[in-house]
């Protein structure tokens, strides 16, 4: 650091420096506009809890002076034999970003940022992927496809009333009355999560899909235990006693972001999660919250509710040959390998005569 240059990076590379991390952590998400709650704290550490050795933490700060300005929460993870830096909670975290003070500093420390990952001698790729076009790092060149995730402006004149929706919800009301639960305690946080987790799994089972996220013992760790602390969110719906479906959600950036959804095949005449969505939808509207955020991917379900869309792209900066090449794979290869499987779901659906999943996951 020089009197030019009065910003500096560092590195919290163990637990322990994560940690001495938390409050100047938490402190920087509250004061980044962009910030969306899966660069949290909490999310962050939890997932280390979660996934403990297969994950070795990476995260980048830029100071100036003895502030923390920026902040880039990465993992190194070993695939293939290549090392990519990637965001810290992947492939749970389904937005990445830098977290950030706001002000005409934010070029200057994105330059110092990647200066430091530059110097990375055992990084063969840094993969910045997920970005939001309203992201702290959205600046810049971005690689692969654009996609898109679709989301309701909650604060609309109008938003779209669905009466297929409302039509097929009576039919639940014939097996019972239905009430919008949200958990409050710890402990049924965790149990309900847990339970939106079997129905999720028995259902991608049934349609033959493959989750690579959900199917680890990690992704059921991470999901309970962010469920207990209270970051994700657990809203059920009930048919008299019994939950006919679940969403699990994160706030953040005045937004809900549907984390996870699944229901009771029993109930599936009735679209259930259909249900709850369209009630979460009018809580969240009742609670001041300015958005409903779908997450990716963007669903033929989803679009039927969506406002508008927010465009994603990805960074990938590569550090070395073996980088190269991982780069040019994740860009190009993967999107292609992607589509044709979610073609192949798409046609298990219509030959099994359901199409309609009961909330997001992109895991």
């Amino acid at each position: 650091m020089t009197g030019a240059t009065r910003w500096r990076a560092e590195c919290a590379a163990t637990i322990e420096a994560v940690d001495a991390l938390g409050a100047e952590w938490a402190a920087l998400e509250a004061a980044t506009p962009e910030a969306t709650g899966f660069q949290s704290f909490q999310w962050c550490r939890i997932w280390l809890d979660s996934a403990g050795e297969n994950v070795r933490p990476r995260v980048l700060c830029i100071r100036e002076d003895a502030r923390l300005v920026m902040l880039l929460p990465l993992q190194i993870e070993r695939r293939f034999g290549v090392s990519i830096a990637r965001w810290l909670g992947e492939p749970m975290t389904q937005y990445g970003d830098a977290l950030a003070l706001p002000g005409e500093g934010r070029a200057a420390w994105r330059a110092a940022a990647f200066a430091e990952m530059a110097r990375w001698k055992d990084v063969d790729l840094v993969a910045l992927t997920r970005l939001r076009a309203d992201a702290v790092l959205a600046d810049g060149p971005c690689d692969g496809e654009e996609v898109c995730a679709p989301y309701i402006a909650l604060d609309a004149g109008k938003r779209r009333r669905h009466k297929s929706v409302e039509r097929r919800a009576k039919r639940l009301e014939a097996q019972g009355p239905l009430s919008l639960e949200e958990a409050q305690s710890p402990a049924e946080r965790e149990r309900l999560a847990g339970h939106a987790l079997t129905l999720k799994r028995d259902w991608l089972r049934s349609k033959g899909i493959y989750s690579a996220g959900l199917s680890s013992p990690t992704s059921t760790r991470f999901i309970t235990a962010a469920a207990r602390a209270g970051v994700l969110q657990v809203n059920v719906l009930r048919v008299g006693e019994t939950v006919a479906a679940c969403d699990l959600g994160i706030v953040g950036g005045g937004a809900y972001r549907t984390f996870l959804g699944s229901f009771d095949a029993r109930f599936a005449e009735g679209s259930p999660g259909q249900c709850l969505t369209g009630r979460v939808i009018e809580r969240c509207a009742q609670e001041g919250l300015r958005a409903y955020d779908f997450l990716l991917p963007a669903d033929a379900y989803k679009l039927e509710w969506a406002t508008g869309q927010t465009s994603i792209r990805a960074r990938f900066v590569p550090l070395s040959s073996k980088g190269r090449l991982a780069a040019f794979a994740l860009a190009r290869l993967r999107p292609l390998a992607k589509r044709a499987l979610h073609a192949l779901a798409r046609l298990r659906s219509r030959l099994t005569g359901f199409s309609s999943p009961a909330g997001s996951t992109t895991l």
